[in-house]
């Protein structure tokens, strides 16, 4: 930049101009992506630092393509826990109940009526524990499995806390549907073919720990393979709808032993098999619908 002087100019004060440097200001808008921002960036906060980006991808979860969102570690943990807990105790319990659990799920197969010669004079403390607790780890399975299926909509942003409250309420929604249908079957019972009633309710409780021994293993795959989750699906599916079958199969022949017309036994199947479960299908999506609204 040129300067004047006196030589240059007379009669005047000698001034200079000198170009002063320019610092240079930071862009005042700053850039953050929030809990999305998992990649090393550049100063700017736009690129991508090209120094570490490859190895820093290499730590993101690619997952499967077509597959669900796999769970964190905390929920697979869990899950695994629960799994292990529940073998544990249904081992040491078949150990020691053998003969009267063997007995009972070959009933359930051979849609047979056992007589009451064939039970035990004296049922154990031992035995009434082990069909409350199948009874739970039916609930738990089939609340992990409703769960699991739900997980790949909006119960995948869910944190810690959010995730065992949804959990127990599945679990909580599923043992009041339990409780209701055996009010619900007691009440019959007492004005409505008693004998017959109370023999059923004995038989559909040990049709569901039947099924929390079928449910086990299809459930531990269906949780920990996403990559053939689809396929477990079909597979709890059908045995649903298998142990379904089951307990319209059983009804009839009370219904048709008593000589019943088909007529109330559409409308005792509707109101005790069918309707508490659209209740409940209906109650889980209404809980995940708040959950979702909760979370955004």
């Amino acid at each position: 930049m040129p300067y004047l002087t006196s030589e240059t100019i007379k009669d005047s004060v000698s001034i200079y101009l000198r170009e002063e440097d320019i610092i240079p200001q930071l862009d005042s808008i700053k850039w953050s992506f929030g809990h999305f921002e998992y990649l090393p960036t550049t100063n700017n906060g736009i690129l991508f630092n090209d120094s570490v980006i490859e190895n820093s991808y290499s730590l993101i979860s690619k997952g499967v393509e077509g597959a669900l969102h796999t769970f964190p570690v905390q929920v697979g943990s869990v899950f695994f826990i629960i799994f292990l807990l529940c073998f544990i105790i249904f081992s040491f319990l078949f150990s020691r109940e053998r003969t009267a659990l063997t007995g009972n799920f070959n009933t359930i197969i051979s849609l047979k009526s056992r007589q009451s010669t064939a039970y035990k004079e004296q049922v154990t403390t031992a035995e009434v524990w082990g069909e409350f607790f199948m009874i739970f780890q039916t609930m738990l399975l089939f609340s992990i499995v409703l769960f699991t299926f739900f997980w790949g909509n909006d119960l995948f942003i869910l944190t810690n806390r959010r995730f065992i409250i949804s959990f127990l309420l599945i679990l909580l929604l599923l043992s009041i549907l339990l409780g209701f249908k055996f009010l619900v079957y007691k009440s019959i019972s007492s004005f409505f073919l008693q004998y017959d009633i109370k023999n059923w309710i004995n038989r559909y409780f040990r049709l569901l720990e039947f099924l929390g021994i079928i449910l086990f293993l299809p459930t531990i795959i269906y949780v920990y393979m996403p990559e053939i989750r689809s396929v477990m699906q079909l597979v709890v599916v059908l045995i649903i709808i298998i142990s379904r079958l089951i307990v319209i199969i059983e009804l009839y022949n009370i219904f048709a032993k008593n000589k019943i017309g088909s007529f109330y036994f559409f409308a005792y199947l509707c109101g005790t098999e069918i309707a508490p479960y659209l209740i409940y299908y209906k109650g889980v999506v209404l809980l995940i619908s708040i959950v979702g609204n909760n979370i955004i």
